[in-house]
């Protein structure tokens, strides 16, 4: 009888040891659902598990991936800097049409300067995301699209006097960042809007 008894409760202390190991297990998973739920309320992009598929040839910083704008010898210039540490994709829309001008490939921590952008009105755009999908002119995933609240009027001022002829021309610049504390805040855009052509 005392041996059955501690049979009994030798099996009811493995049962014990099994059921808190399994409730041991099952705590990772729940607290990382409890991270998922913060960032999501925080608006952050939960990570992806696999990118998937890539670009297996990186197109030049401030090469022209997409679009109809002519760069030319002369023109009005346009820098960015990515501040994010994430890879950009970066648009140059035309404001009164909504036409893609220009795409560009920016990676983290990376500056370019666009040369040669013609007259026109322009409102940039711009997306983070993990890597350029394999035709390396959009993004595997977009983790957020911005664009700029206000348009930039690109003009070509041309003063001529008696003496002398002047062209001035202008210069933007913009920092990219995921941070909420820039003095110039983006609008957030969906995905849909950001891919249109």
């Amino acid at each position: 009888m005392i041996v059955l008894f501690g049979a009994r409760a030798l099996g009811l202390a493995a049962v014990i040891i099994l059921s808190s190991s399994a409730l041991q297990a099952a705590e990772p998973a729940s607290r990382a659902d409890a991270f998922r739920a913060a960032d999501e309320a925080a608006g952050l992009a939960p990570t992806p598990e696999a990118v998937g598929p890539t670009c297996t040839m990186l197109p030049a910083i401030g090469e022209k991936l997409a679009g109809d704008m002519e760069l030319a010898e002369e023109g009005h210039s346009i820098a960015i800097q990515n501040a994010a540490m994430r890879d950009a994709l970066v648009k140059i829309r035309h404001a009164d049409t909504g036409r893609l001008a220009a795409s560009f490939f920016l990676p983290r921590q990376e500056a370019m300067t666009v040369e040669g952008v013609p007259d026109g009105i322009y409102r940039l755009q711009y997306a983070f995301g993990p890597a350029l999908a394999p035709d390396c002119r959009t993004l595997t995933r977009i983790i957020r699209a911005s664009q700029m609240p206000e348009v930039d009027e690109l003009k070509t001022h041309v003063i001529d006097d008696d003496e002398h002829t002047e062209v001035k021309r202008s210069t933007v610049s913009y920092e990219l960042s995921v941070t909420e504390t820039a003095n110039v805040k983006p609008v957030t855009i969906d995905a849909a809007a950001f891919n249109a052509e």
